[in-house]
């Protein structure tokens, strides 16, 4: 296995509105995926998936079960399987995201995922998924920050 990835940011806003961004399906529409289905609750899903391309039905999916979900605090994605639009699944994997007061009244975020393995098969995830969690976390300040939203959104 890989070393965890995690990624950290100080997102303007305070931890309970950080929180929901995550949870909350249209908030997840906004700035972070195309589709999502979210159990509030521990033993509820969290499944989200995003278009390969516009004009296909195709898709990119990450699915899981919420083992920890603590609103303004953290929560964590147990059994989270990434599936590419080729099929390919790799999994399982855990994700956490931990909310922490801030400077400014705003929250640090970290997000943490484990479980990704140094095998030729996760070679292409294992190298983008660091970078998606950051291009995602500055997507996630746009929206809480300016309330800018994903294009064509």
């Amino acid at each position: 296995m890989s070393a965890p990835v995690r990624v950290t940011a100080t997102i303007l806003a305070p931890p309970e509105r950080v929180f929901l961004a995550f949870v909350d399906v249209g908030d997840l529409l906004s700035w972070f995926a195309d589709g999502a289905v979210v159990g509030r609750r521990v033993g509820g899903n969290w499944a989200l998936g995003w278009y390969a391309d516009p004009e296909s039905d195709a898709g990119y999916h990450a699915l899981g079960v919420f083992e920890t979900f603590e609103p303004g605090r953290s929560l964590v994605v147990k059994d989270l399987v990434f599936i590419s639009p080729e099929g390919t699944e790799l999994g399982p994997m855990r994700l956490t995201v931990r909310l922490e007061p801030g400077p400014a009244e705003g929250t640090v975020v970290t997000v943490e995922q484990d479980g990704v393995r140094d095998e030729p098969a996760w070679d292409e995830y294992r190298a983008g998924v660091g970078p998606g969690w950051e291009r995602a976390l500055e997507s996630l300040r746009g929206w809480l920050e300016e309330g800018r939203k994903l294009p064509g959104r």
